[in-house]
This record gives structure tokens, C-alpha cells and sequence, in this order.
């Protein structure tokens, strides 16, 4: 990990999601190890970076490969979950790996003590709080059938649904989610019954049944850790429906997938949020569907792209982003200027998310984006292709061009804009608008240095296609036409 950790350093990343297995913390039952925990947190804190830890405890990415062997060897104490093998569901991925059910009771009293162990020992070693925050477990759910067919899992199928559960939902009422309140109203709204009884007996119901059992998990083991050092706790979901993957079981049946928040807050309020792994190509439609009841907006898992983190801390006030594998995106990427630039202005940056002063884009060759801020309509264009100019193709023949940035309003005639190929162009429906002053400068430590007088072409088009550029834009209003 050594060369890994310094090229974090040397790009500029402030803060990284590492791993702590379950299996390498407890390799005997009462027995830990916190090597591995240890040298993260000392090789990030020798760098002034940040850490979050995600515990890999009894189910990751929809199987249970990460919890040690003396649980996994134990199917009497620790039983596995079932599927139909009739009502298999075939999707994208593997459902050949250990599954243990998340109804049984001695799964979840091993992980929660093994969880409340982890969080005193980095209560104890991290002082200094280098992790500063912690995800319990990794992509829960089930995959391969609607819902979880063991013996335990029957029993619960067959039990009354939960009173507290109902109440809740009955005192959300018309803040529920769509999708769950048109599922309960469908039978009728019962505040009592078996689950079947009160969702039905079909898939829907089913993945709301796994959704509880999951949430309600997830929510103890958490609660054991919290109980004895009060870090901000979250997990996170693999999404679902998507694209190939449109029913419960092609995607892990129980997650905290967008329709299921309500489920999820009320089974685990202890969780600080609810976040989506993004590897779809609606980016800012995910984010929104999270952006709801409350829940912060954390991006634990997407693609490396800049344009992607500006759209998350400037369109739904996000509180982190973090590219899935970090450590194999390239030196010289332009993620990593991204970094370097948000660094020196994060306390502007919060300011303006705490007003709603700030939009963050995305755009591509040919598109446009209008968007309201501060009394102002503002058009943003995609990069300019210009490459015919120059004898190199166009159109068909060259990839499209991605613009990006972030646009904060800090007066009333005033924005900051952090961009790269875009072009901006500001009106009012009450007054002219021209374009009085911009100038390029730099942050650091959030002091202002300003460098050139932008005039010329460079007003037509601020933002070059090559790098980031933060532009103060002084605007002049005239009255009347």
C-alpha cells in the first residue's frame, strides 16, 4: 500500500474509503487484529488526509464472503439464507457466493459485538480523528429471488407486521415515498396483518419485507458500535430497479435503494444517511431520488469524473464524493485538479450550499443547461468543438467534449464560477445584463488572489477545454431595453 498512499498524497486526495474486514479483525471468535485498521489510519494521518472505513461484516455486495470462517463453517448457529430454486431470477452477476440469513439472531449478536469492539479500539488509537466516518456493511440485500426462503425467513413472512413499522408509516403519510404508500394503499392501508396481508403476497411486497429485515440488522449492529464511540454511521446501496436489472433479486432484494428510504429511516434511525453506489448514467436523477426525507447526499462509489463530483457539492448540497478505486486513476487526471481547486475553497463552498448560492453542471458538446439562481437566469454551454478549425475531425469522427463546473453567486451582481469548457451567459427577466468585470484568479486557504483582466474573446468563451479556471464575474444591470 505504501506507493498507493503516496500517490494519494502527491494528487492532492483529501479523503479515501478504506476496508475493515471482519474476517481479518476477528480470525477467531473473540480474537482481534486491528493491523491492517491501524496502518490505514497511521498512513493517512502521516498525510493529513481523512478516513472512512467500511465494515465488512456480514454481507457485501449482496453475499457474505467477507465474514470470517468460524461463522461461515456454523450453518447450524449461523444458517444460510434460501431461494426458490423454481423462481430463480437470473441477472448480471454471481449469486454462487455464501449468503447467511439476515434473520438469524446469533448472526447478528457476533456482528454487532464485533462491530462495538471495532469502534471502542478506534476510539482509543484515533484521537486526532482521522476516520471520520464509518459504513456499516457493504451493498446488503439479496440476490437471485425476491426474498430470503429459509425456515427463519418463513416464520418471519408469516409473523404480523411490525406495529412500530405501520405507525411510522402512518404518521409520514403523504411524505412516503410514492412507491410504498400506493403499495400499502393498494390493500387496503391495514395498520395490522401478516405481510402479505397488508402488502400483498408478490414481489413488491416481498422486497419491502427484506427491506425491514435488512434495515432492522443493519440498524443494531450500528447502534452496538455508535453505543460506544459516536462517529457518524451510514451504508450504502446498490441500486435498484436499473437497467437489466428491473426486479427484486437482479438487484439485492432488501437494499437501501431509493423507494425503500422511508423503510430504511424507520428500521435504522440511527444512520446519519443513505447512499447510492452510481454507475448509471442518470447521475443527477439518482442523486435526486436520495435527495428526500431529510437524507444528506454522500456518493460512497462512481465513476472518476469531475464532472460528476461538481454536480453532487453544487446541485444537491453533497458531503462527499468518492471515485470506486481512487488509486488507479491516473496521474494527471483532471479529477485530481478538481480536488486541489474545491480544497483551497471549502468553507466558500459549504456557505453557499447552506444558502442554496451555488449550482453545480455537467454538460457535453451541443448541450445546454438553464438554470435560476439569485434573480438570474444563467445558460451554460457545452464545449465549443472547434476542432475542425484546425483539420482534425468533427461531428461523428471525435468523441464528444465534457464542461463542467460550479457556479457560486457571493453578491448580488457577483459570481464565482469554477469551470472548465463551458461558456456562461447571464440575463434578467427585469433589467439588461452585461458582463462588467471578470477576473481569473486562484484561492488559497479561501483568500482571493486575483490574476488577469479577462477581456476580448475570452468573454465569449471563459473556460478552456484543457483546465479549470475560477472566474470572479462582476455583472451591471441596466434597467429598461
Amino acid at each position: 500500500m505504501a506507493p498507493i498512499w503516496d500517490r494519494l498524497e502527491r494528487n492532492g486526495v483529501p479523503s479515501v474509503i478504506g476496508a475493515a474486514s471482519w474476517q481479518l479483525v476477528e480470525p477467531e471468535e473473540g480474537k482481534f487484529d486491528f493491523t491492517a485498521v491501524d496502518d490505514q489510519i497511521e498512513q493517512a494521518r502521516a498525510r493529513g488526509m481523512r478516513l472512512i472505513l467500511i465494515w465488512f461484516g456480514s454481507y457485501k455486495n449482496a453475499d457474505s464472503a467477507y465474514a470470517p470462517t468460524w461463522v461461515r463453517r456454523d450453518e447450524k448457529r449461523f444458517p444460510r439464507a434460501e431461494r426458490d430454486p423454481e423462481r430463480l431470477l437470473s441477472g448480471r452477476f454471481s449469486i454462487d457466493g455464501p449468503v447467511l440469513s439476515v434473520f438469524g439472531e446469533d448472526l447478528l449478536k457476533a456482528d454487532a459485538r464485533a462491530f462495538a469492539v471495532f469502534m471502542r479500539h478506534l476510539r482509543e488509537v484515533d484521537p486526532q480523528h482521522t476516520v471520520i466516518a464509518v459504513q456499516v456493511q457493504n451493498e446488503v440485500g439479496l440476490l437471485g429471488d425476491s426474498r430470503d426462503r429459509s425456515p427463519l425467513a418463513e416464520t418471519a413472512w408469516a409473523s404480523p407486521v411490525p406495529s412500530e413499522l405501520l405507525a411510522c408509516l402512518a404518521e409520514r403519510a403523504d411524505d412516503l415515498h410514492p412507491w410504498v404508500g400506493e403499495l400499502w394503499a393498494r390493500h387496503g392501508s391495514r395498520t395490522a396483518g401478516t405481510w402479505a396481508e397488508v402488502f400483498g403476497a408478490g414481489s413488491d411486497a416481498e422486497e419491502l419485507f427484506m427491506s425491514w429485515a435488512f434495515s432492522r440488522f443493519v440498524g443494531q449492529v450500528a447502534d452496538a458500535g455508535i453505543a460506544e464511540y459516536p462517529l457518524p454511521v451510514y451504508t450504502n446501496a446498490w441500486l435498484g430497479p436499473q437497467p437489466n436489472a428491473e426486479e427484486p433479486g437482479q438487484y439485492p432484494t432488501g437494499g437501501p435503494v431509493a423507494r425503500m428510504i422511508d423503510i430504511w429511516q424507520i428500521g435504522a434511525p440511527c444512520l446519519a444517511f443513505l447512499s447510492p453506489d452510481i454507475y448509471i448514467e442518470d447521475f443527477a436523477g439518482t442523486l435526486s431520488s436520495y435527495s428526500t426525507a431529510g437524507n444528506p447526499i454522500f456518493v460512497p462509489e462512481a465513476r472518476p469524473d469531475a464532472g460528476l463530483l461538481f454536480i453532487t457539492i453544487g446541485r444537491f448540497g453533497g458531503i462527499g464524493f468518492h471515485p470506486f478505486g481512487i488509486e488507479d486513476v491516473p496521474d494527471g487526471h483532471d479529477l485530481f485538479d478538481a480536488y486541489a481547486v474545491i480544497r483551497e475553497m471549502q468553507g466558500i463552498i459549504t456557505r453557499a450550499q447552506a444558502t442554496g448560492a451555488i449550482y453545480g453542471f455537467r454538460v457535453e458538446t451541443g448541450q445546454e443547461e438553464r438554470v435560476s439562481l439569485g434573480g438570474y437566469e444563467i445558460l451554460i454551454s457545452g464545449p465549443l468543438d472547434t476542432r475542425g478549425m484546425f483539420g482534425e475531425g468533427t461531428g461523428a469522427a471525435a468523441a464528444s467534449l465534457i464542461g463542467y463546473g460550479l457556479l457560486i453567486q457571493t453578491a448580488p451582481e457577483r459570481f464565482l464560477v469554477v469551470a472548465r469548457g463551458a461558456s456562461i451567459r447571464f440575463s434578467r427577466p427585469d433589467a439588461m445584463v452585461e458582463l462588467d468585470t471578470l477576473t481569473e484568479g486562484t484561492y488559497r486557504d479561501e483568500q482571493w488572489t486575483p490574476g488577469r483582466v479577462l477581456n476580448g474573446d475570452e468573454r465569449y468563451y471563459m473556460f478552456p477545454k484543457d483546465k479549470l479556471r475560477t472566474v470572479q464575474i462582476e455583472l451591471l444591470r441596466r434597467l429598461g431595453f
